[in-house]
């Protein structure tokens, strides 16, 4: 009767692994696996997250590329690092976004926060 009453859950839709498990090591008596963040990858879905924003190619935006001089405005601009924030399942310090102009710096402040998770 009970498993008549349960519903069939939704499936769910998981996103790609961010981090690479490598080789566990033993620290003082103590199993210890480190992770490490795939930075390309992170530079890759960010470069697409920023494309998808401003409605443009994903070949035309480089690490090197500013947001700005991708045609950003301070609008685009929030809506990209929240969408960043989304995907990554990140959060961001106002005084940390303030600082970042360029696509590279946005990769490595979401590496950062994922390797320090």
């Amino acid at each position: 009767m009970i498993a008549s009453m349960m519903r069939k859950a939704a499936p769910v839709r998981v996103a790609a692994p961010r981090v690479q498990v490598v080789r566990p090591v033993v620290v003082r008596g103590r199993r210890v696996t480190c992770a490490a963040v795939n930075k390309e990858q992170v530079l890759e879905d960010v470069r697409s997250i920023i494309a998808e924003q401003l409605g443009t190619q994903v070949d035309k935006i480089q690490a090197e590329s500013k947001f700005v001089d991708l045609g950003a405005d301070s609008l685009d601009t929030v809506e990209i690092m929240m969408a960043l924030e989304e995907r990554f399942e990140v959060s961001f310090e106002e005084e940390n976004t303030e600082r970042i102009s360029t696509v590279q710096q946005a990769a490595d402040l979401i590496a950062g926060q994922i390797g320090d998770k």
